[in-house]
This record gives C-alpha cells, sequence and structure tokens, in this order.
C-alpha cells in the first residue's frame, strides 16, 4: 500500500460575504460557461458527516463528497466510488471492489486507505460521530470503543482497490446501513490523517472542504444568500453544469423565483403544487419518499417516557387532517417506523385522530396538564411549519400545554446536544431499502450521540429481535421476526409518525437530466448528470 504524505490544509476558498450581491447564471466567468440555481431548503452550518446534521446539510454535501454506494429513487443499491461488490453467503464478509484511478478534487489519488482511515473515524470515540452506532456489528467496534484497540479490525484494505468488512455476526441489513449516499460519505486521509481524534470533529476542514469526491468543490458561501460551487475538474465523470448555485431562500420565495427564471430546480410544497404546476417552462414530478416525517419524543423527560403519552400524543393528532389539507394529499399515513412492505403486518394499531381516546390516555398515565411541552424544529418550509400549527392545537385541546419553538439547524444541533427538547420535528431516511435500515433510529446503542436515535428510546425486547431479523439472508424468517418487531414499534410508539409524504421537484425546462428522488436529502443523486440549455 503507498503511503502519501500529508497534504497541507490549503487557505480557506469559502469567503464569508455576508453584505454582498447574490451571484446567479450571469456570473460565469465565460460566455460557453454554464449554470444553474438550485433550491437549498435549510442552511448549512457545516459540511461534516461524522455530526448529526440537517438535509440541508446532506444536500449540499451530497455535490462534494461521495460514498462507496448510494441508493436510487426505485430505492435500489448503484455502484459510487466502489463500482462492485459481494456479500459472503452467511452475510458476514462484504468485499468492495473501487473504481480505479480516481483522485481527489485536490489532486490527490484516492484509494482503499482513505475508505479504512474513514469507517476508523466514524467509529473512533474520540471523534464522538453520531452515525458510529451503524459499525457496531464490525470486528474490533467494541475493542475501539472500550480503548482495546485503535483501529477496527474488521475494516481492512488488502490492496488499494478493495476494501473488505469483516462482521462479528450474519448481518443480511448491514448494507442498507451504509449505502445511504448522504450520510456515510468518504474522507481524506491526506488532509484529516494527522488531526488528532479528538480534535477532528470541530476541524476548519469542515467549514470549507478542501478535498471531496463529489462532482463540486464549494467556492464560495454567501451567508444567508447562497452557495456558490464548480464542477471538480476531477471527477471521475464529466460534469454536465459548471456552477451551481444553491439558493438559501424561503419555500414560498423559491416558489416566486421558480417562476421568474431565478432558480431551475426547486423542491416545492404540496400546498405550492397548483401555482407551480400552472407555470410555463417548468416539470412537475413526484417520487414518493423512502423515509417519513414524524416528531422524536425524548423519552428521558419526565412522562414522555411513558407509551401511553406518546399513544395520547399520535392520537390527538389529525394526521389525515394534515395530508389532505396541508399536503394536498400528496402522502400516506403510517403507523411503524419500519418501511419495507414485505415486513410489514397487516395488524398494526392505526391510531385514528380521537381526541378522547387521547384524554383517557393521558388520564392513565397521571399526565399533569400544566406540564409545558414545546415542540422545536427548523422553520422555513411552509409545509412544516403549516403542520406544526395544527400539531400545537392539536395537543392544546387534549390537555397538552404545547408550544411551538423555531429554530435554525444550529439550534436544532444544540437542543439534540443537551437533549433538552422535548418534541422534535423532523423528516427524511432511507427505511424502504430493507427493514434492518430502520435500527439506527430504534436500537439503545444507537441513542443519540451515538447514532440517530434521536428520542433516545430503549426496548431490549425491541433490539433483539432487529438483531433477529438482520441475522439470516433467509428472506421468509427475516419478515416474520421483522414484522413482530413492527408491533412492538407500533405499541411502544417511539416516534410520533405524521407521514410519508410524496417529494415534489419542479424543474425549470432549460435543465436536462434531473431524474426526482422520493429522499429530499438525496435530491441531488445524479447532478453530475444534469445539463442546462439556452445559456
Amino acid at each position: 500500500m503507498r503511503k502519501r504524505s500529508l497534504a497541507l490544509l490549503a487557505a480557506t476558498t469559502v469567503v464569508l460575504l455576508a453584505g454582498c450581491t447574490a451571484g446567479g447564471p450571469s456570473d460565469a466567468d465565460s460566455p460557453s460557461a454554464t449554470s444553474a440555481s438550485v433550491y437549498l431548503y435549510q442552511e448549512p452550518t457545516a459540511f461534516n458527516p461524522l455530526k448529526p446534521f440537517a438535509g440541508g446539510e446532506q444536500l449540499a454535501m451530497s455535490l462534494l463528497y461521495d460514498n462507496l454506494v448510494t441508493t436510487n429513487p426505485d430505492a435500489e443499491y448503484v455502484p459510487r466510488l466502489a463500482e462492485s461488490w459481494e456479500v459472503d453467503d452467511d452475510a458476514t464478509v462484504y468485499t468492495f471492489h473501487l473504481r480505479e484511478g480516481l483522485t481527489w478534487s485536490d489532486g490527490e489519488p484516492f484509494d482503499a486507505d482513505d475508505v479504512v482511515f474513514t469507517y476508523n473515524l466514524f467509529a473512533d470515540p474520540a471523534v464522538a460521530s453520531a452515525q458510529s452506532s451503524r459499525l457496531a456489528g464490525v470486528v474490533g467496534y467494541d475493542d475501539v470503543q472500550s480503548g482495546a484497540a485503535e483501529t477496527l479490525a474488521g475494516v481492512t484494505a488488502p490492496d488499494d482497490t478493495t476494501v473488505r468488512i469483516q462482521l462479528r455476526s450474519p448481518d443480511a441489513g448491514f448494507l442498507s446501513l451504509i449505502a445511504y449516499g448522504p450520510i456515510f460519505f468518504i474522507l481524506p486521509e491526506h488532509v484529516l490523517g494527522d488531526v488528532p481524534a479528538e480534535q477532528v470533529m470541530e476541524n476548519e476542514f469542515f467549514s470549507a472542504p478542501t478535498a471531496g469526491m463529489g462532482p463540486y468543490v464549494l467556492d464560495e458561501y454567501r451567508q444567508d444568500q447562497e452557495l456558490v460551487l464548480s464542477a471538480n475538474e476531477h471527477y471521475r465523470d464529466e460534469v454536465g453544469i459548471d456552477t451551481l448555485y444553491l439558493k438559501l431562500v424561503t419555500s414560498d420565495v423559491a416558489t416566486s423565483q421558480l417562476s421568474t427564471g431565478e432558480i431551475d430546480i426547486v423542491q416545492i410544497s404540496p400546498s405550492d403544487l397548483g401555482a407551480v404546476e400552472a407555470i410555463p417552462d417548468v416539470s412537475v414530478s413526484t417520487a414518493p419518499s423512502p423515509g417519513f416525517t414524524r416528531m422524536a419524543v425524548n423519552t428521558e423527560k419526565g412522562l414522555l417516557g411513558d407509551a401511553r403519552v406518546r399513544q395520547a400524543i399520535v392520537t390527538a393528532i389529525d394526521r389525515e387532517g394534515i395530508i389532505d389539507g396541508i399536503l394536498g394529499g400528496a402522502a400516506s399515513r403510517l403507523n411503524s417506523t419500519f418501511l419495507a412492505d414485505w415486513a410489514l403486518p397487516d395488524d398494526l394499531d392505526s391510531y385514528p385522530y380521537d381526541p378522547e381516546r387521547a384524554k383517557e390516555l393521558l388520564a392513565e398515565a397521571g399526565w399533569d396538564p400544566s406540564t409545558p411541552v414545546e415542540l422545536s424544529w427548523i422553520n422555513g418550509q411552509r409545509d412544516r411549519d403549516l403542520t406544526v400549527d395544527v400539531i400545537v392545537e392539536n395537543l392544546k385541546a387534549v390537555g397538552i400545554q404545547a408550544s411551538a419553538n423555531p429554530v435554525d439547524s444550529a439550534g436544532q444541533s444544540a437542543l439534540l446536544q443537551a437533549k433538552s427538547f422535548d418534541l422534535l420535528l423532523f423528516g427524511g431516511g432511507v427505511y424502504s431499502i430493507d427493514p434492518a435500515s430502520s435500527a439506527p433510529v430504534l436500537s439503545c446503542a444507537s441513542r443519540f450521540p451515538e447514532g440517530s436515535n434521536l428520542s433516545l428510546f430503549c426496548d431490549e425486547a425491541l433490539d433483539a429481535l432487529l438483531a433477529e431479523g438482520a441475522g439470516t439472508n433467509d428472506r421468509d424468517a427475516r419478515a416474520s421476526v421483522y414484522r413482530d418487531a413492527a408491533r412492538l414499534d407500533n405499541a411502544t410508539v417511539p416516534y410520533i409518525w405524521l407521514n410519508r409524504p410524496d417529494t415534489i421537484w419542479a424543474v425549470s425546462d432549460r435543465v436536462s437530466g434531473f431524474v426526482p428522488n422520493g429522499d429530499a436529502t438525496n435530491g441531488f443523486w445524479n447532478a453530475a448528470e444534469w445539463t442546462v440549455s439556452g445559456q
């Protein structure tokens, strides 16, 4: 394995120009340059896949970084940095074959060492990544967590283009834990390799990435206005658009700018669908989400840890009314954290809207009506803003003293770090590809900050079912176990399931190659293939 010298951290390429005029297609450097403007629905605070992050950050990072494998709009695995992979018969060894001759955006060579380095960063307790629990089944993970080993014994690079991951026990769903593109991005060893583990999380690299494997590089970050990205000249394929402007505006402003031609690609709110369909030279397409919109419930806070209170909350909310009145019917109701159809039973409690039943459940749990409950969310998306209004009024109607707490991405992160939130509205995820992909938001080991279990929920019986379901390649056996897991999940209500929305994209006819993705956080999955005309 070749040894690469550490590249000095380059001077930041991000210029913070808080008072500058926003750029656009007219800023292109030459008449032949192409550009497009894209709505980014949340402003990033960092470009750090090790941290918990909001959807806007995932979208931005998907343009700057890349993963071994990702999922397409049909929830199928597709190659990225790995051109192929195989799994042994008992699902304990996953082998990835990397594309040859790849280069980081700064010109340094990419190889299997970068992957091994990245996976060790995610697992290192000194780094404290929010995604570490996804690697809990890898050989050596427990040794690393206990300090008995410095690196994961189960992640190796037999040669420059091969990565092998050895698991302690069979896990047929492991690929679903790491293939989700907007999470497990590969990071550059030549930039971060000499940074002490305890300092990596806040390293300046993540404010202004100087090396990535994505189709674009970050040129400027005009705060509160836009991100300016240029095509990565070292990307593995030709990038179709030279410059992307990621516009940091509210959803209604984005919709308005779509009609004036100032923005080319917008993820729109269902409430704007009728107006957008009337805009000439704009195409609208939809795709069902592989994730869902929900509220995390801080189960470590008083009676919010009582399943009866959580059952009362989901029963108190007019979920069908939200779907019909706010989302225009472009969503479906769900009653489990599991989305894979083949793993869902048909006897789940549907928790119909029933304020009187909600009051009964609260009384049984001994709920004090004077207890304040704050619902936090990142505001700026019309459908979520309106959804919060409905939920607050629904909860008040059954005796829960609810209030709305709008925050930005940094505010949400602070609430999570302090574990100080009551209810937290968010969405996303890719759970339809395999029921094992729901484990990171449910398992005891995945409680934040070790993982994505934002409700801090823990049920050992559910953990046992999750482990059993992943432990065999037999589809029928897995389905039976996961149906039991879904029933337990349904009864304990670790999240308040609101809806599985359709993701709606509106795209100017001047843009070709855009393929709609139901995962709002992976909507730029094929950005390198976009092209524009008329410039």
